[in-house]
């Protein structure tokens, strides 16, 4: 009776404290974790991703893939604590400290399976281990849905180890699809692709150790396999969609070149590698880690040691443990994820040249390039020989208590440095929150809820990379999460199809980039259906990368735009930008500019289509010029054939030519300067520089608008991570000839740090 109130005590000990660290983190502090949605708005944002489509954040684009994975469970989980009135923060901690419960609770389960009981050191130090590392530091306090997979890992474990021994039984397979189905899909493909392998060496070292037979394994795969597909087409159908109807957004985001220029072996081995973490920004010449508490992991020498030591003394432990049966799979699962994890780094190695050839020309697998994601198998192997080890040695110690208890203070110290931004209860990420949304905001969108015509979009007006404010950061721009009402806003990574996201980012840089030209933005506006622009003066430009909002509304004056139809929040005093007004102005926190508008939608006729050859800026040059057309459709050349060209031109079709579609880098993470030089025609671009083409060019159009008195070619906006293919970024001024210590002159740098 004793051992099982032992056995029963150490599960409720351990969730009950997740659950109490989980609510420590910063107390009232609203966290914008993977999507702010799901703090300001859960049960709009639920509904809205059941659709394939949505209408805001650019001119409409497919969601499906990146974020159909919010369906089950994340986005239920915070419906339901919106609908019971409970905070957005507390909702936000209950969601962590489930996660947290979960992980410790499935480990103590799986040792239950690998070691049988009584419940002992074995199970406390693994679940310990595998919730208190720099891995689940580093996702839970901005990207949580990470930890969905990781938590579920060793469940999936479990059900694998339990139905290999009962091949004909449908209870364990049917159990493994659940969790499966349970681990985020979409948005978290990659993870649950890479904690698969989990379960696929638990098989492999099954049958390598004769435990069970092939027939089990079959037996098991195909079930599992069946219940699997059908529990998951929720996600399965949402990414088909997507992949058929989408944009591939992947050459704009991160690309392997710097996901895996951090992954080395000791910081996989750490639990780290994750390449956020070892970045700054700052877009006002003011740098600040980009995770904040990246900085205890890389400065501070006792968290350091600790993050080191832990994996150290597991893998050390393996020496007296290794004749226990399930020692060798924890030490396999380490081995093959830090392998996965690690295959990019350095760069020139054999392993680094496979998988940079597989990623550009296999690209099925493309989204596998995350390799830091396989850390839990890492963290689980560790935290499983990290329990065996603890208990050989917890014996080994039993006549002498003394020296049981300096070794449990020991390992509980290692353990909580090793987790040290939890321990102290900052673990989520202040620069990633805010306490509420200020009314301004809110207002703004009730009154676009009720007034702004059905036919029509709002548009933020200029907008900024990132979500952050001076009230708080929510990565993503906030007012598109407050109404279902169509918003178009700025975003750093295009979803949209690829010609509305570059009409979008023209029109954005005329105002940010302050370039305008009389009656050009108002035309284009027009165009994209834009009945409301929306202004803020709140931001944070340091962190957002957006232009100054006293610059931008003296850009929006010159276009027309001097008295807002409607003010939100105070007035407060804006400081100067760089050059247009030399004191401080007085703006309102938001602005709302009405614009009339022939709509989203419109009937035009057939005939008589003005054709432009180039990308979105030759559409802008039209407007500058005052020829854009409002009655008639307008087409790019790039998606017409020869014979559609040859047939428009003998109906009377406007064809305009301009050089905006240049060879070009583009840099999406730079608001202003972030487009390199024109490449010639047979000039390559480097491997991380990924060229976008947003037009299907077919039969011979280049030599159709040729024969008509122009060139045709289509965009190329490639993003690059670094700036190399940048004139102004190739070193100079070398004060010892040597280019390695070269400096740059940079309007973006602070005053401070722009002479030597």
């Amino acid at each position: 009776m004793r051992l099982l109130r032992r056995d029963s005590l150490i599960p409720v000990a351990l969730t009950l404290a997740c659950y109490v660290l989980a609510l420590s983190q910063r107390p009232g502090l609203i966290v914008a974790d993977t999507k702010v949605d799901l703090q300001v708005a859960p049960g709009s944002f639920l509904s809205s991703v059941l659709s394939a489509w949505t209408p805001s954040t650019s001119f409409g684009h497919i969601w499906a893939g990146q974020y159909g994975g919010y369906l089950w469970p994340m986005g239920p989980f915070f419906a339901l604590g919106n609908a019971l009135g409970l905070e957005s923060w507390v909702v936000g901690r209950l969601w962590l400290g489930t996660l947290l419960a979960l992980s410790a609770w499935g480990m103590v389960r799986l040792v239950d399976a690998f070691s049988g009981r009584p419940r002992g050191v074995a199970h406390v130090v693994s679940a310990l281990v595998y919730v208190l590392n720099p891995y689940v530091v580093t996702y839970a306090g901005r990207t949580s849905i990470t930890l969905l997979a990781y938590a579920a890992l060793p469940w999936l474990l479990l059900c694998v180890h339990r139905g290999l021994r009962d091949p004909r039984g449908w209870w364990w397979p049917v159990a493994f699809a659940l969790v499966l189905t349970s681990t985020g899909g979409g948005v978290n493909v990659a993870v649950t692709a890479w904690v698969l392998l989990g379960p696929a060496l638990l098989i492999a070292y099954a049958l390598a150790l004769r435990d069970v037979a092939s027939s089990a394994v079959w037996g098991f795969l195909w079930r599992a396999g069946i219940v699997g597909v059908g529990t998951s087409l929720w996600w399965l159908v949402a990414v088909i969609v997507h992949a058929r109807f989408g944009v591939d957004f992947l050459p704009f985001t991160e690309q392997p070149g710097t996901i895996w220029s951090t992954t080395s072996l000791s910081e996989s081995l750490r639990g780290l590698g994750f390449w956020t973490s070892y970045i700054g920004i700052g877009y006002t010449g003011l740098q600040r880690p980009f995770q904040a508490d990246a900085a205890a992991y890389l400065k501070l020498v006792p968290v350091i040691v600790a993050s080191f030591a832990v994996p150290g003394l597991s893998l050390l432990g393996f020496a007296w443990t290794r004749r226990l049966r399930h020692a060798g799979f924890f030490l396999l699962l380490v081995l093959v994820g830090v392998l996965v994890m690690s295959v990019g780094f350095p760069e020139g190695t054999p392993l680094r040249h496979a998988a940079t050839f597989t990623y550009n020309r296999v690209q099925p697998v493309q989204f596998l390039r995350t390799t830091y994601k396989a850390g839990s198998l890492v963290q689980l192997g560790l935290a499983g020989l990290a329990g065996l080890g603890a208990a050989s040695l917890w014996a080994a110690l039993a006549s002498v208590p003394r020296c049981r208890v300096a070794a449990a203070l020991v390992a509980c110290g290692l353990i909580a440095l090793a987790a040290w931004p939890l321990m102290r209860g900052v673990g989520v990420d202040r620069q990633l929150g805010f306490d509420h949304v200020p009314a301004a905001w809110s207002r703004t969108a009730g009154d676009l809820n009720r007034d702004l015509p059905r036919n029509a979009r709002a548009m933020v007006l200029p907008g900024s990379l990132f979500g952050a404010y001076t009230w708080g950061s929510t990565y993503d721009p906030i007012l598109p999460a407050l109404t279902p009402r169509p918003v178009a806003a700025r975003v750093l990574v295009p979803f949209s199809d690829l010609r509305a996201y570059d009409l979008q980012q023209v029109t954005d840089a005329l105002v940010g980039q302050r370039r305008a030209l009389p009656g050009q933005l108002r035309a284009l506006l027009d165009l994209e259906g834009v009945a409301s622009v929306v202004a803020a003066s709140d931001e944070d430009r340091s962190r957002g990368g957006g232009p100054a909002s006293a610059d931008a509304a003296a850009e929006l004056a010159r276009a027309g735009m001097l008295r807002p139809a409607r003010a939100y929040g105070a007035r407060h005093a804006v400081p100067p930008g760089e050059g247009l007004i030399a004191s401080p102005v007085q703006l309102p926190q938001v602005r709302r500019y009405d614009l009339p508008t022939h709509g989203i939608v419109r009937v035009l006729p057939r005939g008589g289509e003005t054709i432009v050859d180039g990308s979105a800026q030759g559409i802008a040059d039209l407007a500058a010029f005052g020829a854009l057309p409002r009655d008639r459709l307008i087409r790019q050349a790039g998606d017409l054939s020869a014979g559609a060209l040859r047939a428009a031109a003998r109906a009377g079709a406007q064809i305009a030519i301009s050089d905006s579609n240049r060879r070009r880098v583009y840099v999406a993470a730079r608001g202003r300067g972030n487009t390199g030089w024109t490449f010639g025609p047979h000039d390559a671009f480097s491997q991380d520089a990924t060229q976008l083409n947003p037009f299907a060019v077919r039969g011979n159009a280049a030599q159709t608008i040729a024969e008509l008195g122009g060139g045709v070619g289509a965009i190329t906006a490639p993003f690059s991570p670094g700036f190399a293919q940048f004139p102004e970024r190739r070193p100079f001024a070398a004060a010892d000839g040597d280019p390695r210590t070269a400096w740059l002159a940079d309007r973006a740098l602070a005053v401070s740090r722009r002479e030597l």
